[in-house]
């Protein structure tokens, strides 16, 4: 017997990219960012969600693809929740819930870039194209992670060509 696995899916650049259903908490279209000075370049502002400030991250940034380009119409939200903390990732469009035989889930494969593998539980290859599993949990950990690394050295800039980006 089959086990399936519902999958939210989106869009980030050119990637078909996914996240179990459970971790989504919301999603939302377009919120007014509110940006947050000396904060980690991952970090795109906050955002108001009926009363909660949530933050809000520049999933391109995070997983170090290109900018947005500006005539592209503005992120969508992806809320999700790390404990009783919610977070949005901004992605580029929402996709549809679909269900996948886990079975046929592997592990990302090797063109997914080194720096970024980690943060991808697997793959499915769907007929049409390869869906990448996002792990929400392990991709929080970092996005805190940086996020405060950055505002330990905000009074200590170092020179070091990986601060500045």
């Amino acid at each position: 017997m089959a086990s399936l696995e519902k999958i939210f899916t989106f869009h980030l650049d050119g990637l078909f990219l996914g996240i179990d259903v459970s971790e989504v908490h919301e999603v939302l279209p377009t919120q007014a960012l509110t940006p947050v000075p000396l904060a980690h370049p991952i970090v795109a502002g906050l955002i108001n969600m009926r009363g909660q400030i949530v933050v809000a991250i520049d999933l391109r940034r995070f997983l170090r693809r290109p900018v947005r380009p500006v005539d592209q119409r503005p992120p969508i939200n992806v809320i999700v929740r790390n404990g009783t903390n919610l977070m949005s990732l901004l992605v580029d469009d929402m996709g549809d819930v679909i269900e996948v035989d886990s079975a046929l889930f592997t592990k990302p494969p090797d063109t997914t870039a080194t720096e970024t593998r980690s943060l991808f539980r697997g793959a499915y290859q769907l007929p049409a194209r390869l869906l990448l599993v996002f792990d929400t949990v392990r991709a929080i950990e970092a996005i805190l992670s940086q996020a405060t690394s950055k505002v330990v050295q905000s009074g200590h800039e170092s020179n070091s060509p990986s601060d500045r980006r």
